[in-house]
């Protein structure tokens, strides 16, 4: 679940924020010592050099040549580590691919093994091996033969008739009694996708005679989401089952399917009075998932929220906040929950009212005066936003009063700032601190007038611009200058050395929101280009994401940056590889470069990720040979993303990709209907360019 609380609160609320110094990033190895170090007449040299290339991944492409030769080398240890290292590098190790196959026929099953992976690891380019592949497959090794069909999921198209003869073995293998098999057969199988759905729907429908391989394959189903809808009616079946771990696992794949699981919602809210603590969580926690087609269990939900186990408490809110403003009857007891005792049970409660909207907005005004709660009610809301705008006339008169606390007060002007332009009636009293000289509160008030939009502030903007003195204004002055004007080229040009000179404040949260509001100047922003780029190597990844954001919305003219942000799409935190992929999408064909990791990322089991190295992958090059073959599954399932703008960004890349997504054109008839207006416009600009 996001936080509560936007990472403007610390420059308005909590100041001084959390403080941390800057990691140095290590040097990159040499790839051409590794690759020399590779030929040396020491094994061990030779293997800590292939290790070494592995850890760079597909940057490491231009050895894949002396991992050929090393995959024949005297030493099964460096044989191995070059087998890993290909495996890491991925697609652009596509010129192993006959050696890797030839590997296949060995006897050492360590070293078939890694060939295995390493084949799958390339995918498409690989596809000569692939009857080599199915003949492990129907093999006796059940390891191997699993390891195959998953290579096999990632080289061949989905709908091929070799890939459906895998899902038998793959079946069998989910009663191996070894749990590593089972889980490589469950992963393979989610690999497949459509074609494994029969199977593995007739292995849960068989859940009273064979419960292990039922939930087994519930968590198969649960790996592959929307995809699964189909497997709805005997996943809701499950769940009357008395096996504790196929319940659990039909509940989380119903929530993985999403809104099209709605005929469970009955069957999921019986489990709430469950006696099982972990089944009245997960289904919980699924009827959440499937967002607003839940809005029958509202009632359930609410009883929840007194549930003697905090787990379930906190599951309970979280799902009446996906159901959104259809869960407006739950208003009362989630506002009666911000007592609740567990921290977590309040955070996802508060949460939950944010969620909810305007029509929690009434009682949340009654409960301003709750000195318990008011700091909290002020929060929410702000989640709430323009909504919450009724809330305006009480946060001015606590603003109004001279005996207000400093903390209270940011956080009502943080408050009015995320209810925007409709907290206008705020402006006096927000002029008014602004334009008494020290102030306390000038900071906050400059940055709540810059949201709600008052040119009035303007001229007390630039008057306090030249100052350093005050902590505050440093900070929130170029910020709020920025989000008034952020077409102005005047008043950008006064606000981007100072904002360049907050990337480095030793503030996370300051370091984070200068990011933020450079990339809200976009292409005009190109002078920070350098100090970004330092900043890459910032500690906190979250700063490291606004960074890559700031350098992809300048586009183009942030090419220079291009080598550090080919080193995020690396970065260990997930978000950092999803805004660095975006990233390189803008600079478009200045990135080629990144295309081998791109590939290799699409393997990768992260939805986002795959979808992100696609729509990559089409404005780095949109007519680069087999784009089609790489990019239109995940692009095509993108489609069905509970995130509007997410659904946008896969239209508008297949849009991009011209004749060449024609497969995908029933997906997008069908997302012409989509509720967001948005979409709907794309998809139909998007099936006019694939059908020119």
């Amino acid at each position: 679940m996001r936080t509560l609380f936007t990472a403007a609160l610390a420059i308005v609320v909590a100041w001084p924020a959390l403080r941390a110094a800057d990691d140095i990033a290590p040097k990159a190895p040499d790839i051409d010592t590794l690759i020399r170090e590779i030929r040396s007449v020491r094994p061990d040299r030779r293997a800590k050099a292939a290790a070494t290339l592995a850890e760079l991944g597909p940057m490491a492409a231009p050895a894949v040549r002396s991992l050929i030769s090393a995959l024949s080398d005297h030493s099964a240890v460096v044989q191995i580590e070059a087998l890993i290292a290909l495996e890491h590098i991925g697609p652009a190790a596509r010129a192993a691919a006959p050696e890797l196959a030839n590997i296949l026929k060995e006897k050492n099953s360590e070293l078939r093994g890694g060939a295995i992976a390493a084949l799958g690891s390339i995918g498409r380019d690989a596809a000569d091996a692939a009857p080599a592949l199915m003949e492990i497959v129907q093999g006796d090794d059940e390891g191997l033969a699993v390891a195959a069909a998953l290579a096999l999921a990632q080289i061949l198209p989905e709908g091929s008739d070799a890939l459906a003869k895998t899902v038998p073995v793959l079946v069998e293998s989910l009663q191996s009694e070894e749990p590593l098999v089972r889980s490589e057969a469950v992963i393979a199988l989610a690999s497949i996708g459509t074609p494994a759905l029969p199977a593995l729907e007739e292995l849960v429908q068989n859940w009273k005679t064979d419960g292990d391989s039922a939930w087994h394959a519930a968590s198969a189903l649960q790996a592959l989401g929307r995809i699964a809808q189909p497997a709805v009616p005997v996943l809701t079946d499950a769940l009357v089952s008395r096996n504790e771990t196929l319940v659990l696992h039909a509940a989380d794949a119903l929530g993985a399917i999403g809104t099209a699981a709605q005929a469970a919602v009955p069957e999921l809210q019986k489990l709430l009075d469950h006696k099982s603590v972990l089944i009245r969580t997960h289904a919980a926690s699924a009827l959440g998932d499937l967002g607003p087609v839940s809005v029958a269990a509202v009632d359930a939900l609410r009883a929840a929220l007194k549930d003697a186990d905090d787990g379930v408490r906190r599951e309970s809110a979280e799902a009446l906040g996906k159901i959104g403003p259809a869960a407006k009857a739950a208003i009362a007891p989630l506002i009666e929950a911000l007592h609740d005792t567990q921290g977590s049970v309040t955070v996802h409660a508060a949460w939950a009212l944010g969620r909810i909207g305007k029509a929690a907005v009434p009682e949340l005004i009654q409960k301003l005066d709750d000195k318990d709660l008011q700091h909290l009610v002020v929060a929410i809301l702000g989640e709430i936003g323009e909504g919450a705008h009724p809330a305006t006339g009480k946060l001015v008169e606590f603003l109004a009063d001279p005996q207000i606390a400093p903390d209270f007060a940011r956080e009502i002007m943080l408050t009015l700032a995320r209810i925007g332009p409709a907290a206008k009636e705020a402006s006096p009293v927000l002029l008014t601190f602004l334009g008494t000289d020290a102030h306390p509160l000038r900071g906050g008030a400059a940055y709540a007038l810059a949201k709600i939009g008052s040119r009035q502030a303007v001229e007390f903007l630039i008057r306090a611009l030249p100052r350093d003195d005050d902590d505050e204004l440093r900070v929130v002055v170029p910020v709020a200058l920025v989000l008034l004007n952020p077409d102005k080229e005047i008043y950008i040009n006064l606000a981007l050395p100072k904002l360049v000179a907050l990337l480095g404040d030793k503030s996370n949260l300051v370091r984070r929101e200068a990011a933020a509001t450079i990339a809200l100047i976009g292409p005009k922003a190109a002078a920070a280009v350098p100090d970004l780029v330092a900043s890459l190597s910032d500690a906190d990844p979250g700063i490291r994401v606004e960074i890559l954001s700031a350098l992809g919305a300048i586009g183009p003219a942030a090419a220079a940056a291009f080598p550090e942000i080919l080193k995020a799409l690396a970065d260990p935190a997930l978000p950092v590889r999803l805004a660095a992929s975006f990233a390189i999408g803008k600079l478009g064909s200045a990135a080629r470069a990144a295309i081998p990791v791109l590939e290799k990322n699409l393997h990768c089991r992260d939805e986002m990720l795959q979808m992100a190295s696609a729509w990559a992958l089409v404005h780095v090059d949109p007519r680069q040979k087999g784009l089609a073959d790489l990019c239109l599954r995940p692009l095509t399932r993108a489609l069905l993303l509970p995130d509007p703008h997410a659904r946008y960004d896969a239209v508008e890349a297949l849009g991009l990709m011209g004749s060449a997504a024609s497969p995908a054109g029933p997906a997008l008839q069908q997302i012409a209907h989509d509720p967001d207006e948005t979409v709907r416009n794309a998809a139909a600009a998007a099936l006019k360019k694939i059908a020119d």
